[in-house]
């Protein structure tokens, strides 16, 4: 199977998602990585394809997010994988509508709402907008704590029974996140 894991740091893909995507490796998938160029792929995920993607990640440039959004949309025409797992805002939003647009199922991860849920501004109205609009076309929906589920429910971004609350978290590796 060929799956790509689309957020907006390699860095922090490989910081807090680097065993599961070499579990998918090493259980023989095909593993393509999308997001800025930040970092270095280390050994354990050197068989992964990587693709950088420009994103401006803490930006509401409408010109910047559509260009984003096309390439994305480009990169998943072109490696037609059979699943996709995005990661932060713009992924969530800009990659699940490209995946829907091709008909690519799709799980997004909403670890945290951040700082344009926090406030109450334009840039805010917007990106709730945008989010419940993106959120009707992943499989699931996985949030890492209540707040998040809660808030998500009562501004009706998702539908409850997509999200999937990881009560424990997604996982650490405990050994190299020491207590």
């Amino acid at each position: 199977m060929k799956i790509i894991f689309s957020d907006n740091s390699l860095r922090e893909l490989i910081n807090f998602r680097g065993d599961v995507i070499a579990h998918y490796i090493e259980a023989n998938h095909e593993v393509i990585l999308v997001s800025d160029n930040n970092s270095q792929l280390p050994t354990q995920l050197s068989k992964a394809k990587f693709i950088p993607i420009n994103i401006n990640r803490g930006g509401m440039n409408p010109f910047k997010d559509i260009c984003y959004f096309f390439s994305l949309l480009n990169i998943y025409l072109k490696e037609k994988p059979q699943y996709i797992f995005h990661y932060t805002i713009k992924p969530n939003i800009y990659g699940s509508i490209a995946a829907a647009i091709l008909k690519i199922p799709s799980t997004s991860m909403i670890a945290g709402l951040g700082y344009v849920f926090t406030h109450k501004n334009i840039g805010s109205k917007i990106a709730i907008f945008l989010y419940r609009f993106a959120m009707r076309f992943p499989e699931k929906i996985f949030v890492l704590n209540k707040y998040n589920r809660d808030f998500i429910i009562k501004k009706k971004i998702a539908n409850k029974d997509k999200i999937i609350f990881l009560k424990g978290g997604e996982g650490i590796n405990l050994h190299k996140f020491k207590i």
